[in-house]
């Protein structure tokens, strides 16, 4: 359903980025089972010069009805909250010790959403690595960290949009990011499905509203597993799986005997279905469960099966928000109403048929209640 916005909201948003991809974020927001939907680490180097945009864009999504936590934590938790409390903000401020008992933080979060503040929480006595573990994945399953350096940077000093841990050590990144890499690493290693990225103040919003967002997300990475035996799915997890990602029933579970080979995470947390044509493979189905989005799995997906599979075209809805990503993975694409069809590695002289074929496929699922 499309979000009801004001004016000005909107088109402070589409800003930032397309229509489909805020209205996708603000509603999975809006409907996380957590007490914050984010919680905002910013760090202490260049704090004066942050505090402002960060106040700016808290009271922004405040105004978007979304109630992230900013916790402030360490020696200088006190100092920063002088200088981003320094105003007439709608903040609330509680000083915590952390502890297992989370109830005074809970309360705190349930009357800032009455009173429809911002929760600021103080935790002066130990350090944000030492105090997030407290905070996930009870209060959310996000955390973005803000510095003025902005994401973890290669050696040559280069942005990088992700950060797979399950690729090797710390050779790289830039050797002063490697501390910002250790103490995700271990947040991701003591809380297993998790959300962090990097990135800096001034991009705070497109990294939570746009799919290419503009900070550095840190993730566990994933076992990805080519299976071409149809018994060796599991087809009931298999369903739930698709089902939960398109958000529609499939029409039966015969839909899965088509396939040819699937590529599935080995937590069935994400597949790519691939069917048999003359011009190639067709990706039928590229999932993601709703958990799993944000950690980067869909990347990690993809770049298994280009590996193998350098020939393929597939279709998207064209109100797909992830659209914009499947253009930047294929060679070319068409819009045929109502969707887009891409490929990479065809031989051109397929593409009228392996068009047709596209437009004419009927739809797996049945219609969304």
């Amino acid at each position: 359903m499309p979000m009801v916005l004001n004016r000005t909201l909107r088109l402070f948003l589409e800003s930032i980025g397309r229509r489909e991809e805020y209205e996708y974020y603000l509603n999975r927001f809006k409907t996380a089972d957590r007490d914050a939907f984010a919680v905002i680490v910013p760090a202490r180097n260049g704090f004066e010069a942050m505090a402002p945009l960060i106040a700016f864009d808290l009271e922004f999504l405040l105004r978007l009805e979304l109630h992230p936590l900013v916790l402030l934590a360490g020696p200088a938790a006190l100092e920063m909250r002088a200088l981003l409390l320094d105003g007439h903000h709608p903040f609330a401020e509680l000083t915590w010790a952390p502890t297992e008992d989370l109830t005074p933080v809970h309360a705190f979060l349930r009357q800032c959403r009455t009173d429809q503040r911002v929760g600021v929480l103080l935790a002066p006595d130990l350090e944000a690595a030492e105090t997030l573990p407290y905070l996930i994945p009870a209060v959310t399953r996000r955390v973005h960290y803000l510095r003025v350096r902005g994401p973890l940077r290669d050696p040559n000093d280069d942005p990088l949009p992700y950060y797979n841990l399950a690729e090797g050590g710390f050779e790289r990144l830039a050797a002063e990011d490697h501390p910002w890499a250790q103490a995700a690493a271990d947040l991701l290693a003591a809380r297993p499905g998790i959300h962090i990225s990097i990135a800096a103040p001034w991009n705070l919003l497109e990294e939570l509203f746009t799919v290419r967002g503009s900070g550095c997300v840190v993730r566990a990475g994933a076992t990805i597993q080519r299976l071409t035996d149809r018994t060796a799915w599991d087809t009931p997890r298999l369903m739930a799986l698709l089902e939960e990602s398109f958000g529609k029933k499939l029409r039966s579970p015969a839909v899965l005997e088509r396939f040819s080979e699937c590529w599935i995470e080995t937590r069935y947390r994400a597949a790519a279905l691939l069917e048999a044509c003359p011009w190639g493979l067709y990706l039928s189905k590229f999932a993601v469960g709703t958990e799993a989005r944000g950690e980067g799995l869909a990347q990690d997906l993809w770049t298994a099966l280009i590996a193998e599979q350098p020939r393929l075209f597939w279709r998207a809805r064209a109100s797909n928000p992830i659209n914009q990503w499947y253009e930047r993975q294929a060679d070319g694409f068409q819009r045929a109403d109502p969707w887009r069809i891409f490929w990479r590695g065809v031989n051109p002289d397929d593409l009228p048929a392996l068009i047709r074929y596209c437009q004419e496929k009927p739809d797996d699922f049945s219609a969304a209640p």
